[in-house]
């Protein structure tokens, strides 16, 4: 026997090394992500016996308590309980044939086939050596080999089990089978050493490798040059190629326990699964993946690979690992992480809320301005033109600067900067530095003086966030609530707030991207502006959240974005899509653990940056995150999309290509699913039934859809999905949904029916018209006079009624006069609107003029009380009283009411107008409880009371002309739906202080 050590494997792997030398040595598995499913999240035991992935790439899983089908987040167990005739209780082996069959074999109970003709048992009974069926293979020809614990057989093409010559000689106990590619059928058994060849009609054993014939072989495979790799029980795996034999053992500190299976990957990596753990011969390179570095059980079974790219490791007892390669590579560090950068020679620098770190080719790289920084929390970290880096400090030494000769020198609050915490600092074109503090802005001009900006000097807001220097020149600097001051020729020359069209006035970051368009990120969304107009993208807009704290735009044109949601990227092009179109939503990929980032989140306001080779490079708090595009490529694989069952009226019925849904059915539900193994929760669909939708549903990650009281028709369902890259399967899944009608339901029927009732009624009118015409001509004219009097006199009461009560309210004491009208609302809006300074404008002006002008506006008011559903109380005066929530008691009562205030603040603009009284309105309004009702016998009033009307009186009292002032009860009903100013503590009669809120306008 000739043995090679993995020097003499790295010659057969000659073609990959040359082409991966430059990453030969990094530990390939830690580009992996992995996920654990056991019994917790759904298997019925942590015990898996085999595994694989059929055509319509749904994941199989055997189990002890039967089949698993698995499509990346539902189980469904396949047994005695679930599939009456799925008769056997273990799931041994599973395979599928060319003709898309399933078979599974069990432990004691045989093999069972599923295909489309229905379930099948063989057994003992029906030929097979033993009911203990260990593997499964077809050969060339379509036969079906059986291997047992009693021998081995094979069923051909006419459903015949035939054993085979020579294979009843010795009672062979197989352990695997395997069809080369010369379709011999090779067989390794656990109470034989050796291995048995099945070729020209016979068995033989075969000859000529001494190892092989004094060992117990585990498992057979072949790679794609046709070498054979095998498995033994104890000794490690040999390879036999073109008659040479080479072994891989403990001299190569290869894992010598049994090899439980090999599989040759689509890189032609090879994977031994082992029972002390995972060996990948990759590179050239052994790399092992035992429960010391996460996996979930040194035992494993069976190594796939799915169509997607992802390895499944089925385990003896921690149940079925995947593990996908991950698109970022995170570094884990023991703080936060608030902003990286590059300098010239490739070093990156991170700034931490414990210090400097200095990463260079994967290590930490110690130096003077590290020990410096040691415990100081960095808050940015900028390379300028000399070479030299600049690093913000919160700490007495306020801005450090290191030139390209490791020289350190600082600026603080003694040497003349504004401020010892400095968060930002940059130099401009004209090699001035521009650091923003928490209290200022200075500028170190070339000549070492300095110039320190606050509001003072016109500076919009001290507590600077960012800078930027634009292409013409101009400092955009960000703060923190104030918007955004520009600097330019040693003056300030534009400021940009919300009152501009800004998102928000917290600024994180700006930039300019290469058409000139300035990107601001903000508390409240990103600002798209192009020099005269905002154009403002949010959660709104699809984006999934509000405050973005940093922008990156890579050479793919894609747009990286972080926020407390985590990282996540958009096209660049899709901004302009929904710019010019508002219902074509943004559709932003998130990016989770099953990517590779393995964190608890971004930094909040902190800078990552994209280096010179292109990668990105993220703040974490928890350490960072690299992506890679060269390396990190996007799930090229369209996802498969399937119909898995229909429920109607709560009974599963059989999935056909048409469903027959009889007349009165009231539900159907359709049960779907969407196969990418990548991320399968962030797999996304979108389906439609013809003719009763017309547009496709919103992108949705459920995975089942009900519809209801369908009218009588054919429906065509078509169900889309979507992987966690955004790219849609190639085929739709469809079925034929057919709701047969009632008779009476039918077209027929109804012509039928329509004809004979006519005919009654033509038939009838006949008889009777004679008799009818005569009476109807003497009563005609009686009837019509008592009408119109009585209308005339109905509509009088009516309109008094309604002029000063609810219509509801009106309604029952027209009823029941003598009723008492008394109501508790446990929660409704009041308002208070009133006209400033009209008792001064009343003694100067007209009577009757003023009072038309007042009956006028009041007019408008009442007007937008109707259009609204806003019931109004009373007026007193010149004070106008309304309320919302009693006449339809909507959940959504503070949001109307609050709207209604901006009607009436619109209402007074239009009057002012063309009226020669120009008025101003003030507006409170508080929501609570009240109790309302009608007071008196003899003049109606109808009116509320409760300490929710006093406090709103109060919020108008408090108000400002042109302003809704709000009580905390209503900000805190409506926060989600109206923009509001920073609470103000007001000093409430009888109530003391009390937060309050005014509507932003």
């Amino acid at each position: 026997m000739k043995k090679i050590s993995v020097v003499f494997l790295l010659i057969l792997y000659l073609p990959i090394l040359v082409f991966s030398q430059n990453i030969k040595n990094q530990n390939v598995l830690s580009e992996y992500v992995s996920r654990v499913w056991t019994a917790t999240d759904g298997l019925p035991g942590n015990t898996i016996t085999d595994i694989i992935q059929d055509k319509n790439g749904y994941i199989y899983l055997g189990t002890y308590d039967g089949l698993v089908r698995f499509d990346g987040v539902d189980f469904y167990v396949i047994n005695k309980s679930t599939v009456p005739e799925f008769n056997v209780v273990s799931a041994r082996c599973i395979f599928e044939d060319s003709k898309g069959c399933l078979w599974v074999g069990s432990n004691d109970d045989g093999l069972v086939k599923v295909s489309d003709d229905g379930i099948k048992v063989l057994t003992i009974n029906d030929g097979l050596p033993s009911n203990s069926v260990r593997d499964i293979v077809e050969d060339k020809h379509g036969n079906i080999w059986i291997g047992t614990s009693s021998g081995v057989v094979f069923i051909n093409n006419r459903n015949e089990i035939v054993a085979p010559f020579g294979s009843t000689e010795t009672e062979l106990f197989v352990s695997d089978l395997y069809c080369d590619t010369a379709n011999r059928i090779w067989i390794a058994c656990s109470n034989s050493k050796g291995i048995y060849i099945y070729s020209a009609g016979s068995f033989e054993k075969l000859h000529g490798y001494p190892i092989l014939a004094n060992s117990l072989v585990s498992y057979i495979t072949q790679d794609s040059t046709g070498a054979f790799w095998i498995g033994l029980v104890s000794g490690g795996v040999v390879r036999i190629k073109d008659g040479e034999i080479f072994s891989l053992d403990e001299t190569q500190n290869m894992i010598t326990d049994t090899i439980n299976s090999i599989f040759v990957d689509s890189t032609d990596a090879v994977w031994f699964a082992t029972e002390k753990g995972v060996v990948l011969l990759k590179y050239g390179e052994l790399y092992f993946y035992t429960e010391e570095n996460g996996l979930t059980d040194n035992n494993v079974e069976k190594i796939i690979e799915d169509r997607e790219g992802n390895i499944w490791l089925a385990t003896d007892r921690g149940g079925v690992e995947k593990m996908s390669l991950g698109k970022f590579r995170t570094v884990s560090i023991s703080s936060s992480v608030n902003c990286i950068a590059e300098d010239y020679a490739g070093y990156v620098w991170l700034g931490t809320d414990n210090g400097l770190l200095c990463y260079y080719k994967g290590k930490y790289v110690e130096n003077e301005l590290t020990k410096m920084c040691k415990n100081i929390r960095i808050r940015h970290i900028e390379e300028i033109s000399d070479k030299s880096l600049l690093v913000c400090a919160y700490s007495k030494y306020g801005l450090i600067k290191k030139d390209v000769n490791g020289n350190i020198s600082y600026w603080n609050n003694d040497k003349g900067l504004v401020g010892d915490r400095t968060r930002v600092a940059i130099e401009s074109s004209d090699k001035k530095i521009y650091v923003g503090t928490t209290t200022g802005l200075s500028i170190l001009n070339t000549d070492n003086s300095m110039i320190n900006l606050t509001r003072s000097e016109g500076l919009c807001n001290e507590y600077v966030m960012c800078l930027y220097e634009d292409a013409e020149g101009a400092i955009w600097i960000g703060t923190d609530g104030g918007g955004i001051s520009v600097y330019k020729d040693n003056q300030f020359v534009k400021s940009y707030n919300t009152n501009n069209g800004l998102a928000g006035n917290v600024i994180f970051k700006i930039i300019q991207d290469k058409k000139g368009l300035y990107w601001i990120c903000t508390g409240s969304g990103i600002s798209r502006f192009d020099g005269n107009n905002f154009t403002t993208f949010n959660s709104q807009s699809g984006i999934g959240t509000d405050s973005v704290f940093q922008i990156l735009v890579d050479y793919t044109d894609t747009v990286w974005m972080t926020s407390n949601q985590g990282i996540f990227s958009v096209p660049l092009s899709s901004f302009d899509e929904y710019a010019n179109d508002n219902s074509k939503k943004i559709n932003p990929k998130f990016f989770t653990k099953n990517d590779g980032l393995l964190s608890d989140g971004v930094t909040s306001t902190s800078l990552s940056m994209c280096d010179s080779l292109g990668r990105l490079w993220f703040t974490l708090i928890d350490g960072f995150a690299i992506y890679d595009p060269l390396k990190s490529k996007s799930n090229k694989i369209p996802p498969l999309v399937h119909i898995e069952n229909v429920i109607v009226d709560g009974i599963t019925v059989p999935l056909t290509e048409k469903i027959i849904l009889e007349p009165g059915t009231k539900r159907i539900e359709i049960k779907y699913t969407g196969l990418s193994f990548v991320s399968s929760e962030m797999v996304k669909f979108k389906y439609r039934l013809s003719d009763f939708e017309k547009n496709y549903s919103n992108l949705t990650t459920s995975r089942i859809v009900s519809y209801t009281n369908l009218k009588p028709g054919k429906y065509e369902f078509e169900i889309f999905a979507q992987n966690a890259d955004q790219l849609w399967c190639e085929n739709p899944a469809k079925i034929i949904i057919e709701q047969k009608p009632y008779f009476y339901q039918m077209t027929l029927f109804w012509i039928l029916f329509s004809i004979v009732f006519c005919g009654i009624v033509a038939l009838l009118i006949i008889i009777k018209y004679k008799k009818y015409k005569i009476n109807q001509l003497q009563l005609e004219t009686m009837i019509t006079m008592k009408t119109v009097d009585l209308e005339i006199e109905k509509d009088r009461a009516d309109s008094l009624l309604l002029n000063i009560l609810p219509d509801h309210i009106a309604q029952d004491l027209k009823e029941d006069r003598n009723k008492r009208i008394a109501e508790k609302f446990d929660c409704v809006s009041v308002l208070f609107a009133d006209l400033v300074g009209f008792t001064k404008i009343a003694s100067t002006v007209d009577p009757n003029d003023l009072v038309n002008s007042l009956n006028d506006l009041f007019s408008r008011f009442d007007d937008r009380v109707v259009l609204m559903g806003i019931e109004k109380i009373k007026t007193i005066g010149d004070c106008y009283m309304a309320i919302s929530g009693i006449r339809d008691k909507t959940e959504n009562h503070a949001h109307k009411i609050i709207e209604f205030a901006r009607g009436l603040l619109q209402d007074v603009k239009e009057f002012n107008k063309t009226s020669k009284y120009k008025f101003d309105i003030r507006i409170g309004i508080n929501s609570g409880e009240v109790v309302a009702g009608v007071i008196g016998k003899i003049k109606f009033i109808y009116d509320v009371w409760g300490d929710t009307v006093n406090i709103a009186s109060r919020m108008e009292t408090l108000s400002k002309p042109g302003y809704i002032h709000v009580s905390e009860h209503t900000y805190e009903l409506t926060k989600n739906l109206v923009a509001y100013t920073e609470v103000e503590t007001q000093n409430v009669k009888g109530k003391g202080e009390m937060k309050t809120y005014f509507v932003q306008l």
